[in-house]
């Protein structure tokens, strides 16, 4: 019975997990999208009434409004907005929440220059409010001019948008924010959009447990999504759009060619668009409209001027630039694959190119460029002006380099301190008229790049897990400086780096002491992480000539030490005797492992005795805990993807949370921290009434990541312990308890004697049941007289588990029905048979004695069988173990479903 109740509940579970999940919408249309607009009254606002999605950008810029307009005022559907969100002079409004109570995704498609949301000028506004919002996608956020907004930095808008620059105005001191969040106690996430609302949070320990396809959900149902993460279809979340539907890439819907007429658009390329891509031109003069390619169909645009991630966008179908191209990019996160996907098609420039003030690295985004005419230029003078890039390297590609042509003027390179002269070179030599030095000043362009090379053969002279001394060949100078730069590689990273990619990557400095060991420099790196790959130069620098020499790359890697432990994400059992484990690596030492160390422990109870009387304790005292029998958790990030299966829908830690508690603790008191062998626990006390007994060390060979443990007891918790091993170290263990199920037909004792007289004297004495499910906790024997009445209820007596026989007082008639029954864990009541049985007539005095001599000779025989079985409770078995290596399991099903992998195993007792 408790197995089928397990396996009901984990069956709802992850039927619940694969259930299609639909949006929580309360419209009829749970897909209503509606145009983008401009809204400048209280009549227009009232329009947005029923939209679940808005195509487009939304600004609201209401300067004669009333206190009143805005009461009962609430646009519940409203849940996403693909472009950007505007709240401008909005006069009398107070919460932008109380308008937009669902919004919980703002893609920011197009921005309003870097922002996608954008709350500016509004004097009575006293809180954004927004407290169904998790995601906005592009762009970051503006808060300005609200003199009267409490909460506004309360709102952890990195969070929101991760990805962006936030500009966030100070609160007004006059302006009494007294209410403190109280949302959390850790600060970091201590965070709340009023003193009623907290913000939600997508990721992290603090996010809510949503179906996977969700972006938000209901609190009482994790499958109500308030936005679908990938595609939406009909209301509901699916993971790719049907064969008779169209996608819609604003907002991933999956519509029906007919909803897209009904948008204002047609179909092309198997997606619903609003324009045609370059190269190609719409056909209006027939029904459908569609788009067709065609020849010299490029756009022309005027002046560009690029400072902002919206106009880095609005630039996207230019061709043809009849004007100027400036470019004033500085610090925008994501600039530069939004330059190269919106300024990849510019071919021509009728003016000059300007690129002044920037943080971008290249110029390679115009990779489409042929011409520039200079029919005007920059003073009358530059047809090219590149000035105080910190950050640029290099220029245009060598392909667009080599087939460049600059019709006229002359170039300016001034305060571009890594861009190398050999760069400025190559582009020199398509000038029609040669710069001057006073235009390409001397030591005012790469004299912090490392543009000269030198070759170092470099050797790791020492090296444990977290340090490493390089030895390497210097230029002896005395005057020249010596520094190493290194980086630590992620795992799988292949490709070269060299340090000016500080946006990928995190380069460390430390100087190079002047002094050098037998003609050869030394330098000591610490603080290194074990099993790493790490790239290193040296750079030295002139103070002379002011020139600044790189060597060449070098790579090494840390030794491996003791490796971080597994984490278990399943221990699942999958019947009375079987326990499956899966587990996955630390990233770092998956390719290092060479096998792993499991240990099974039995947790079972003293045989002391309890403390607990279980003949008085109610039977509704105690309740079966099913979620015992399958332990499911979610790995950390720095952990191997894992868990494909139950996880999400039963794990207990998010991405994420503290791990540690899952993992043993190296102390003095009971692991010996010096020698890995001790980790093993041998016979000790668990709790005040419990204690752990190991079974079995088993060597797992890598590289695997699940085994099944065969020949348990059932209804038994089990403490399962794994570590990883490699070059001889073995890591702390990771751990987990599973209970396995109960066995069917167990937990029926047998009586073995019966005597009943003339005087209700009622003798039983019975063994205990050969196989139980988990510990006896009590035996009750029940007692039937055999009368004519109808319903009569047995009489019944509760004795202690370490008791097999019962003296009894009951009724006097001529026969009677008995029977044992027992409690344990997995059950209150298992009962053998009834036994029918017929009072003998005696006399009291030879009753008396009989009963006393029998009495007392069942007492010395209990003591002799009690002994010999405590002590083969002691005995330490071997559980068999079985490998499972099915080349046909399904890896995304759940080990306790993959019975068909499990091989016949021989069983040992464990009595």
């Amino acid at each position: 019975m408790a197995k089928t109740l397990i396996w009901l509940l984990v069956h709802s579970l992850l039927l619940g997990g694969i259930t299609p999940q639909r949006l929580d919408v309360s419209s009829t249309n749970s897909s209503r999208m509606c145009e983008g607009r401009l809204i400048r009254s209280i009549i227009e606002l009232k329009k947005l009434d029923g939209c679940v999605v808005i195509l487009g950008s939304l600004e609201i810029f209401i300067e004669k409004a009333k206190k009143e307009n805005f009461v009962n005022m609430t646009f519940w559907d409203l849940r996403e907005i693909t472009e950007y969100l505007v709240i401008y002079r909005v006069r009398e409004l107070e919460s932008v929440g109380q308008l937009f109570p669902n919004l919980t995704r703002i893609r920011g498609l197009k921005l309003l220059n870097n922002f996608a949301l954008v709350v500016y000028d509004n004097t009575h506004l006293r809180e954004i409010g927004l407290y169904s919002l998790l995601k906005i996608d592009r762009g970051g956020v503006s808060m300005w001019q609200l003199p009267q907004a409490c909460f506004v930095d309360t709102i952890d808008w990195k969070v929101l948008a991760p990805k962006a620059r936030h500009v966030i105005s100070p609160p007004d001191i006059q302006v009494q924010c007294s209410i403190p969040c109280s949302c959390s106690r850790n600060a970091s996430l201590n965070r709340c959009w009023n003193n009623r609302k907290c913000q939600l949070f997508l990721d992290g320990p603090e996010a809510d447990k949503c179906n996977e396809q969700c972006i938000g959900c209901r609190k009482t149902n994790k499958n109500i999504c308030f936005v679908c993460r990938h595609f939406t279809h009909k209301g509901k979340c699916v993971t790719q759009c049907p064969p008779d539907t169209i996608l819609l890439p604003d907002n991933q819907y999956c519509v029906t060619e007919e909803e897209c007429w009904d948008l204002d658009r047609w179909v092309f390329n198997n997606t619903c668009v609003a324009d045609c891509p370059i190269d190609y031109k719409v056909n209006n003069k027939t029904h459908p409209i569609f788009c067709e390619p065609c020849t010299h169909c490029d756009i022309t645009c005027g002046d560009l001027k690029i400072q902002s991630l919206g106009s880095i966008q609005n630039a996207e179908r230019c061709v043809y630039v009849n004007g100027s191209l400036v470019i004033h990019v500085r610090a925008l996160a994501g600039a530069m694959s939004d330059l190269r996907k919106y300024l990849g098609h510019i071919q021509e420039v009728s003016q000059y190119i300007a690129v002044e003030g920037t943080d971008i690295i290249s110029l390679d985004f115009l990779s489409s460029l042929r011409i520039i005419k200079g029919e005007k230029l920059k003073d009358d003078k530059y047809i090219l002006d590149v000035n105080h890039n910190s950050n640029l390297q290099t220029l245009f590609t060598p392909a667009v380099t080599k087939n460049l042509i600059i019709k006229n003027g002359t170039a300016r390179f001034d305060q571009n301190p890594v861009l190398c002269m050999s760069r400025i070179d190559e582009v020199k030599n398509r000038l029609p008229m040669k710069p001057t030095f006073l235009e390409v000043p001397i030591g005012s362009n790469g004299y912090s790049g490392a543009c000269k090379e030198v070759s170092f053969d470099f050797k790791i002279a020492e090296s444990n897990e977290s340090s490493v001394l390089i030895k390497f060949s210097p230029v002896h100078d005395h005057k020249i400086h010596y520094s190493a730069l290194y980086v630590r590689l992620p795992p799988g990273v292949h490709t070269a780096v060299v340090p000016e990619t500080c946006s990928e990557f995190e380069w460390h400095a430390t100087d190079v002491p002047a002094e050098f060991d037998e003609g050869f420099g030394l330098t000591k790196l610490n603080s290194l992480q074990p099993a790493s790959t790490y790239a290193l130069c040296i750079e030295i620098y002139d103070p002379i000539k002011k020139l600044l020499i790189r060597s060449n790359i070098f790579n090494f890697s840390t030794p491996v030490g003791i490796p971080e432990p597994p984490f278990i994400v399943e221990l699942v059992a999958s019947a009375s005797d079987v326990v499956v484990i899966r587990w996955v690596d630390h990233k770092d030492y998956m390719p290092h492992i060479d096998y792993y160390e499991l240990d099974v422990a039995l947790i079972e109870r003293s045989t002391t005795k309890s403390a607990v009387d279980y003949c008085k304790l109610k039977e509704d005292a105690y309740e079966l805990d099913y979620t015992r029998h399958a332990l499911v958790r979610r790995p950390p990030p720095e952990y191997n993807r894992g868990c494909e299966s139950m996880c999400g829908v039963l794990a207990t830690v998010t991405p994420g949370a503290m791990v540690e508690e899952y993992f043993d603790v190296c102390d003095k008191i009971h692991i010996g921290c010096g020698n890995q062998e001790s980790m093993i626990l041998n016979n000790s006390t668990f709790g005040n009434y419990e204690y752990v007994r190991t079974l079995i060390l088993l060597n797992i060979s890598s590289p695997r990541n699940d085994f099944q443990v065969g020949g348990l007891a059932p209804f038994s918790d089990y403490k399962f312990r794994l570590r990883a091993c490699a070059g001889g170290h073995c890591s702390r263990s990771s751990k987990g308890v599973v209970r396995t199920f109960s066995l069917k037909n167990a937990d029926i004792p047998s009586i073995t004697y019966l005597y009943a007289n003339q005087f209700g004297h009622i003798y039983v004495k019975w063994s205990p049941p050969n196989v139980t499910n988990g510990p006896i906790l009590s035996y009750s024997v029940e007692v039937l007289p055999r009368i004519n009445i109808n319903n009569l209820m047995p009489q019944s007596w509760c004795i202690s588990a370490d008791e097999t026989w019962m003296f009894i007082q009951s009724v006097r008639v001529p026969k009677y029905l008995v029977r044992v029954c027992v409690k344990t864990l997995a059950s209150s009541k298992s009962c053998g048979d009834w036994i029918k049985i017929t009072s003998v007539t005696e006399s009291k005095t030879i009753l008396l004695w009989a009963g006393v001599t029998c009495g007392f000779l069942i007492y010395i025989a209990s003591c002799i069988v009690g002994w010999f079985k405590r002590r083969s409770r002691y005995r330490v078995d071997v559980v068999p173990l079985v490998d499972s290596s099915s080349s046909s399991r399904v890896e995304s099903e759940p080990p306790a479903l993959m019975l068909s992998d499990f091989v016949p195993f021989h069983t040992i007792s464990l009595d």
